[in-house]
């Protein structure tokens, strides 16, 4: 994908397609991380006051944890929801374990850290959404490192090594089986998580400006997953094209089908795009996830001054922390070059900007 930037296992931005293996490290350790936004019906930018969008700032960051943070208490439902994810994808032992040792429930509502954020923003006429991006959390981490220690093991007992911390099992395997059901349940966990903090947002901007959102325009969409798709590809050695059920792995790539609903955030500084797919069958129907890195996170940390950090976000009611300067605006690629690079993929349907950002440090 355009976005393409160095990650373990394999690059932020990785498509591939298999028939008969998985790589839990090919989907990462943020099982199910992915973007969700909603847009409010009546409420414009311009009636949003200075002094509203730092109320909001700072009911964000009172009510939603970042960072290492958990709630104190489960949300209200919280356990009956996983109870619900449960019952869907009846999780392995390992998982139900970890639940138990976890703090699964507490963590369901927050955000974390790294490129994660809450924001407030605005498309090309004006109108407000609000805009996440969040995971599966401790649990979606435990849970692919488990796996990858399950799939090493079962590559050993056949002799085979491998580099770059790929293991890889076969989806028929009994292991395979169990790690896709347990992604499945992280897959799932996320998304509740995501939900939560939108509902959350929500409440803050009808409790500040008055306005309810419009949930019939609502995406929720994952860019870390893997998962069986009816998929249509040339042979290169026929030149045949064949049309079969293959297992997608998407590691910081967009799910892009046709008229496929999606969310393409820049920087914290850049805004964001939503889209809607065109089903490229040449990228598995897949596009970026965002902007993609082009500086890591030392390097921007080193290079980067506080000042033209602050300078960056200049407009934007958000914190410039120095914990969060490997974020500025600078250290990630031109949003727009990358959209164009792309455009046989996905197309645009709104351009978002934001209003407030609040990031975990």
């Amino acid at each position: 994908m355009p976005d393409a930037h160095v990650g373990k296992g394999v690059s932020i931005g990785t498509v591939f397609a298999s028939e008969r293996y998985i790589a839990p490290m090919a989907v990462g350790v943020d099982i199910g991380c992915g973007m969700c936004a909603v847009p409010f019906r009546d409420l414009h930018k311009d009636k949003l006051r200075l002094r509203d969008l730092q109320k909001i700032q700072r009911l964000i960051k009172e009510r939603i944890p970042t960072g290492r943070d958990a709630h104190t208490t489960p949300l209200m439902g919280a356990e009956h929801v996983l109870e619900g994810i449960s019952h869907r994808h009846a999780p392995s032992q390992f998982v139900l374990g970890a639940l138990k040792e976890s703090r699964a429930a507490k963590q369901l509502g927050t955000l974390g850290g790294g490129n994660h954020f809450l924001e407030l923003v605005y498309d090309e006429t004006g109108r407000v959404w609000i805009m996440l991006h969040s995971g599966s959390r401790n649990i979606g981490n435990k849970t692919a490192q488990h796996y990858d220690d399950v799939a090493a093991k079962q590559l050993k007992r056949q002799g085979i090594t491998v580099s770059q911390r790929l293991h890889y099992m076969e989806v028929d395997s009994e292991e395979g089986q169990s790690y896709l059901q347990d992604m499945e349940w992280c897959q799932d966990y996320a998304m509740a998580n995501r939900r939560h903090m939108l509902d959350l947002m929500i409440g803050i901007v009808e409790e500040v400006a008055k306005s309810s959102p419009d949930m019939e325009q609502a995406v929720n969409i994952h860019h870390n997953f893997c998962q069986c798709e009816r998929c249509t590809y040339t042979d290169p050695r026929s030149g045949e094209v064949i049309e079969k059920e293959l297992y997608v792995t998407r590691k910081g790539a967009t799910p892009a089908a046709e008229g496929q609903m999606g969310l393409i955030p820049g920087s914290m500084g850049a805004g964001s795009f939503v889209t809607r797919g065109r089903g490229n069958a040449g990228s598995w129907s897949s596009c970026s996830h965002g902007a993609g890195r082009r500086m890591s996170r030392t390097k921007a940390k080193e290079r980067i001054s506080q000042e033209d950090f602050a300078q960056a976000m200049r407009g934007v009611v958000c914190d410039t922390d120095a914990r969060v300067r490997d974020e500025a605006p600078q250290a990630y690629k031109d949003l727009a070059k990358v959209m164009a690079n792309q455009a046989s993929l996905t197309d645009i349907v709104h351009r978002l900007r934001p209003l407030v950002n609040v990031k975990g440090f």
